[in-house]
C-alpha cells in the first residue's frame, strides 16, 4: 500500500446523565484497550465544530462554516439517489407526536420501525395535501422523506435533534411564513391520524407515525467541488452525498485498514440499538481493526496523516506528531467530551 491519508469517522454517542455515567464507568474499565484512542486524541491537533456534519463538508471541500446555513437535506437526497442541484429542499422526517398535559413530545424513527411499505402509502395519503402547497415529496433509501419546493420558504425549521423528545410547542418553526408551515403540519398530523397505516400499527402495538418534521433545508451551491478524497467508504446518506458531489468513488468492500490506498475515508457504523455498553464495544472494534493498524502505519511511514473525527471534534496525527511522549494519554472525562 501507498503512503496514504486515511480519515475515519465515529459517530456522536449521547446519552442521558445516567446513561453516561454507565458509559463512563466502562470506558474506564477498558482504558487499556483504548489506549491508541486515547494517545491519538492528546498527541494529535484537535479543532472543535459546532456539528459534526461542518467537520465532514469541510473535508469534503464544500464552503460551509454555519449549521444553520448547511443544506442537510439536498446534500442526503444526492446521496439517496436524488438530482438536488436544483430546488429547495427540506427533510420531512416521520415522527411519533405524544400530547400529554400542556405539552407534545416528539419521537423520532429512533424509536419505532417503518417500512418502505409503510412509508409509500403514508406518502400516497398525503400527496394532494402535499401538492395544494406546491411541494413535492420524494422518498428513497433507508426511509428518508423529502420535499422539494422551487422557492425558499420564510422561516426557520428547528433541527431534528434539538427536538427529539421534547415539547415541539417550544420549537415550533419561527418566521414570515411560519404560520402556514404550522398550519400544514397540523393537517398533516390530522390526516396521518386517520391514515390506514396507523390503524394497521396500533392493531400491532406499534408506535404511530403521525407527523411530519421538517428541517435541514436548503439549496446546494452551484459549482464544481475537486475530489479531495479517492475512495469513501459509507453508508451514511450524507457522507455518500459528499463523496457523489465530489466525485469521489464509492467503495463498499472495505473492510479493514489493509483495503485503503490513496486518500480514503471511512465512517464507523453502528447498530441502530445504540446503548452504552455496545458503544464501548464499537469502540473497541474500531481500536482492534482501525485504530492499531493505523499507528502502525504511522510509526514505519506507511500512512502519511491520520485524522479521526469524534463528536465535533477533528483530530490530526502525523508522524511527528505521534512521537510526543510527553503527553498522556486523555484522561476519561475529556474522552467522554470527545466522543459527544
Amino acid at each position: 500500500m501507498a503512503a496514504s491519508n486515511l480519515t475515519l469517522v465515529l459517530p456522536p454517542l449521547l446519552f442521558s446523565d445516567s446513561e453516561n455515567n454507565q458509559f463512563k464507568s466502562l470506558l474506564n474499565d477498558k482504558t487499556k484497550e483504548l489506549s491508541g484512542l486515547r494517545n491519538i486524541l492528546v498527541r494529535g491537533e484537535n479543532d472543535s465544530y459546532d456539528a459534526q456534519e461542518i467537520i465532514l463538508t469541510e473535508l469534503f471541500g464544500l464552503p460551509y462554516k454555519d449549521i444553520n446555513e448547511l443544506p442537510i437535506a439536498a446534500i442526503t437526497a444526492m446521496g439517496s439517489g436524488f438530482d438536488a442541484a436544483t430546488g429547495y429542499w427540506l427533510h420531512a422526517e416521520p415522527v411519533h407526536l405524544h400530547p400529554d398535559l400542556d405539552h407534545v413530545l416528539l419521537f423520532d424513527s429512533d424509536h419505532f420501525e417503518l417500512s418502505n411499505n409503510e412509508l409509500g402509502q403514508l406518502v400516497e395519503e398525503l400527496q394532494e395535501l402535499l401538492e395544494e402547497s406546491e411541494l413535492t415529496p420524494c422518498y428513497g433509501q433507508k426511509n428518508n422523506l423529502f420535499i422539494r419546493t422551487h422557492d425558499e420558504p420564510k422561516v426557520k425549521f428547528p433541527a431534528l435533534t434539538d427536538v427529539t423528545g421534547k415539547n415541539i410547542l417550544q420549537h415550533l418553526p419561527e418566521g414570515e411564513d411560519s404560520a402556514q408551515w404550522r398550519l400544514l403540519q397540523n393537517e398533516i398530523q390530522m390526516q396521518m391520524t386517520q391514515s390506514v397505516v396507523n390503524q394497521r400499527r396500533e392493531e400491532k402495538g406499534a408506535m404511530t407515525v403521525n407527523g411530519l418534521w421538517f428541517w435541514g433545508g436548503g439549496y446546494l451551491l452551484r459549482g464544481k467541488y475537486k475530489r479531495c478524497y479517492e475512495t469513501v467508504m459509507s453508508n451514511q446518506l450524507f457522507v455518500t452525498g459528499l463523496a457523489s458531489m465530489t466525485d469521489a468513488i464509492m467503495d463498499k468492500k472495505i473492510s479493514s485498514f489493509a483495503d485503503i490506498d490513496n486518500k480514503t475515508l471511512v465512517t464507523i457504523e453502528q447498530n441502530k440499538a445504540v446503548t452504552p455498553a455496545s458503544s464501548v464495544a464499537m469502540l473497541l472494534e474500531f481500536e482492534r481493526e482501525w485504530l492499531k493498524p493505523a499507528l502502525a502505519g504511522i510509526k514505519n511511514g506507511e500512512l502519511e496523516s491520520l485524522t479521526v473525527v469524534t463528536g465535533k471534534t477533528k483530530t490530526v496525527l502525523t508522524k511527528k506528531m505521534n512521537k510526543r511522549f510527553w503527553k498522556r494519554s486523555a484522561k476519561t472525562s475529556a474522552l467522554l467530551n470527545l466522543l459527544s
